[in-house]
């Protein structure tokens, strides 16, 4: 049974349309990391550039409340509420050299090649519960699993004025991880078809609703 049959046909058409802008952004980010999960090697990308992804993926759920503020014409609160979505972005934003995140990674194989990265540029270190100090530096890595998406990410402290350093660190450790052989994972393989389930019920819709999406749109647009 066609579980939009006793909708409205413009109900039906914002309801598709927020759904698949809704489900689709997670659909994909669930097969990127699948994907990041599937490959013969570690990947290492900047934790400001996770964060933004991240974001953007989840941005399409905070705005359903939106069409119905408008429509109420309650525009201060709108308004207000994207002051403060600015400001909270703006103050949970990774310093640009404040973090890594490496995909496809356990920890403790991370802990060995960022060891081994540390000693080729010469750098003293002191392993600690959650990462590593860095006295002669003055800073401190820390580390923060999450075993479930198997990934490891990689704080720096102070972030500010080490620059320098974390880039020499940086290139010495994706030396490290490009040399890793890996096979294919089951979480990468479960990310993949947790990304494809979460597609295959909007694009079904959509595509069975098509014509009441064209319809609803072509009543918006000036004759």
């Amino acid at each position: 049974m066609d579980p939009l049959a006793y909708v409205n046909p413009t109900d039906q058409a914002v309801f598709l349309i927020k759904l698949l802008v809704n489900v689709a952004p997670v659909a994909f980010y669930f097969l990127a990391l699948g994907l990041l999960n599937s490959q013969s090697s570690p990947r290492l990308v900047s934790g400001r550039s996770d964060f933004i992804v991240l974001t953007l993926v989840f941005v399409p759920v905070l705005v359903w409340p939106v069409p119905m503020l408008a429509t109420r014409g309650l525009w201060p609160v709108l308004l207000g509420c994207g002051v403060l979505a600015g400001v909270a972005f703006t103050a949970l934003l990774p310093h640009r050299h404040g973090s890594w995140v490496i995909y496809n990674i356990a920890t403790p194989r991370c802990r060995r090649l960022l060891e081994a990265a540390l000693r080729e540029i010469g750098c003293d270190f002191r392993r600690t519960d959650d990462g590593y100090d860095l006295p002669s530096e003055k800073l401190h890595i820390g580390l923060s699993p999450l075993p479930l998406l198997r990934n490891v990410t990689l704080h720096f402290r102070p972030p500010v004025g080490r620059e320098q350093i974390a880039e020499q660190l940086r290139l010495a450790l994706e030396r490290r991880l490009d040399g890793v052989q890996l096979l294919p994972t089951a979480t990468g393989t479960c990310l993949v078809v947790l990304g494809v389930a979460l597609l295959i019920l909007p694009v079904w819709l959509v595509g069975r609703h098509m014509d009441i999406i064209v319809q609803a749109i072509g009543n918006l647009l000036p004759a």
